[in-house]
């Protein structure tokens, strides 16, 4: 399947649109995410329905969601605002066990409570085990900070967008991952082949980025987050072996899909 209309035609359009409709035919996950929040003395637990649609074409994965009352960051304040997330991860060895350099997505999104327009960014992930200043560090790392300072590397996620409901607090995103990015190899052992059938192990998380710290500001950050199909946030090992299994196949390809138009980020 194919988004229609296609997420460049989404941006394009700019007006609030329908995910059942742009990813018809796509696999559908009915979850609940429950984000335990705390912060300046508060405690509360977001509650949040939610349809995850998964979709694939001969060059992209597409992740869509539909996350009916999450409403904003609960960390913003009028000068610092705080983005919320979706993040798939991919066993992608399918052997139980997370290995460098496995491969993940994050689409991050600043939710504005006046309209239904959001701004955002996406990074790719990556399974990293090291050690840092003396500790140990197990877990996933934004791409661009595993090559850091040696620069941005191109990025495997082709595209994305997303929009606010600030009525019943619904944000609603979509992103395009390309199934093959020979530039990031060393980041990212997701590279398919046409005419190839993967099986991978994959887990979804759900969340909102803070600037908490823990450890007197020594990271990990302390996000709010909570994951699919249970939470390993923060990550404390590399054991896949309960994640669900996901099956992308490129070996008997529809005759009708349109070419891929060129990566761009919003």
């Amino acid at each position: 399947m194919q988004p229609t209309p296609s997420i460049d035609e989404l941006r394009a359009m700019g007006v609030p649109w329908d995910i059942d409709e742009v990813m018809a035919g796509a696999l559908k996950l009915n979850i609940t995410f429950k984000i335990e929040c705390e912060y300046d003395s508060i405690k509360e637990t977001r509650v949040i329905p939610s349809i995850v649609y998964l979709g694939h074409d001969m060059e992209c994965l597409y992740i869509g969601g539909k996350f009916i009352g999450m409403f904003t960051n609960p960390t913003n304040k009028p000068d610092e605002m705080h983005p919320n997330f979706l993040d798939v991860f991919f066993d992608v060895a399918n052997d139980g066990k997370l290995t460098f350099p496995e491969a993940g997505s994050r689409l991050a999104i600043t939710v504005y409570n006046h309209t239904w327009r959001t701004s955002g960014w996406f990074h790719d992930l990556v399974w990293v085990e090291k050690e840092d200043l003396g500790r140990k560090w197990i877990g996933w790392l934004f791409a661009e900070d595993y090559y850091f300072p040696k620069g941005v590397p191109d990025f495997a996620v082709e595209n994305a967008w997303a929009e606010y409901d600030n009525k019943t607090g619904t944000v609603t995103m979509i992103f395009a991952r390309l199934l093959r990015q020979p530039k990031t190899l060393d980041t990212n052992a997701l590279q398919m082949k046409p005419g190839e059938r993967w099986v991978m192990g994959f887990m979804l998380e759900l969340g909102y980025a803070t600037s908490i710290n823990n450890e007197g500001g020594k990271y990990p950050t302390k996000d709010f987050v909570d994951g699919w199909p249970k939470k390993a946030y923060p990550y404390l090992s590399n054991d896949s072996s309960w994640w669900p299994k996901i099956v992308i196949d490129l070996t008997n390809p529809p005759l009708d899909f349109s070419a891929r138009s060129s990566p761009s980020q919003y």
